[in-house]
């Protein structure tokens, strides 16, 4: 049987599903893409309602009208009309609902183009320490990145444009986001930050790591400190376990591979390291009610 692969849904593969002659959007070449009106009607015919997918490259987004309620790396969120959104390569995805006027712009880059821009600029912390990041912005800090769109979109359209500029700006817009985000931290020494920092290293450790460790100690190990504390400090900060972060980024990835692969239970079983298939179906049922098969039959 031919395998599918997993679905790639970055902003080239989003403007070549919608459509290459639609002047919303455009995808010039491998390298950069835009969608520069998103709109739920467009949003609905690439990406499923309650499925997780990929995210293969970083890119950002602005939020201009509506909500959005959606799962990123694990973690629910709501976002509104004046957020600015950064998502970066490797995210896992899954919408749930979009309000019927919500409207967006996004902009992404492939690897290679983010790559060769990010070696000239080697200290770029949304790259380095963020999975995703949501930024409320005041109108005229909303104005100063739709123009930076916007002129990243008048470039793509001329002949022989340069690629090294089109890198630049994003990594602007990524330093831009950044700063702030730093200036929204009104409390830089609350042991509230301290908690939600070391959550969301956990949450990047799990998702990085989860196909090969469902063990406490291992991400404890990983961030230097005790399982009684990081136990702590994640039940803290987001009500749930430790454990049950762990589990719920196990599951994540089994629906992705039963929904977009056709590997067989037997080898997702195997990849996500678990001893044999029954021992995988059990926990797989305990959490979602549902056989690996059953929710493959969806």
């Amino acid at each position: 049987m031919e395998r599918k692969e997993i679905k790639r849904y970055d902003f080239a593969a989003l403007c070549n599903m919608l459509g290459s002659n639609n002047p919303d959007h455009a995808m010039l070449s491998d390298n950069v893409a835009m969608l520069m009106n998103g709109k739920k009607d467009k949003i609905n015919k690439v990406i499923p309602y309650h499925t997780p997918v990929f995210l293969e490259e970083a890119r950002i987004g602005v939020i201009r009208k509506g909500e959005c309620d959606y799962i990123v790396n694990l973690i629910p969120h709501r976002i509104k009309a004046g957020t600015l959104a950064f998502l970066n390569r490797g995210s896992i995805i899954q919408i749930e609902q979009v309000s019927d006027d919500f409207e967006m712009a996004g902009f992404g880059l492939s690897d290679f183009l983010l790559t060769s821009s990010y070696s000239k600029h080697q200290d770029i912390p949304l790259l380095n320490q963020y999975s995703e990041l949501f930024v409320s912005a005041e109108p005229n800090e909303m104005e100063v990145v739709e123009h930076l769109f916007k002129a990243v979109w008048e470039m793509i359209h001329q002949k022989d444009y340069s690629r090294d500029s089109v890198g630049n700006i994003f990594i602007a817009l990524l330093h831009y986001i950044n700063y702030l985000n730093n200036n929204q931290q009104h409390i830089p020494h609350s042991p509230f930050k301290h908690s939600r920092e070391v959550f969301t290293q956990f949450i990047q450790q799990v998702n990085m790591h989860c196909h090969n460790h469902r063990k406490l100690s291992f991400y404890a190990n990983n961030l230097c400190m005790s399982e009684r504390y990081l136990s702590t400090l994640i039940k803290q900060e987001s009500g749930q376990t430790a454990k049950e972060w762990i589990d719920k980024a196990v599951v994540t990835a089994t629906q992705v591979m039963l929904k977009h692969t056709d590997k067989t239970i037997t080898e997702i079983s195997d990849e996500l390291n678990f001893t044999n298939p029954s021992f995988f179906c059990k926990y797989f049922r305990r959490i979602t009610g549902l056989s690996p098969q059953s929710y493959r039959n969806q």
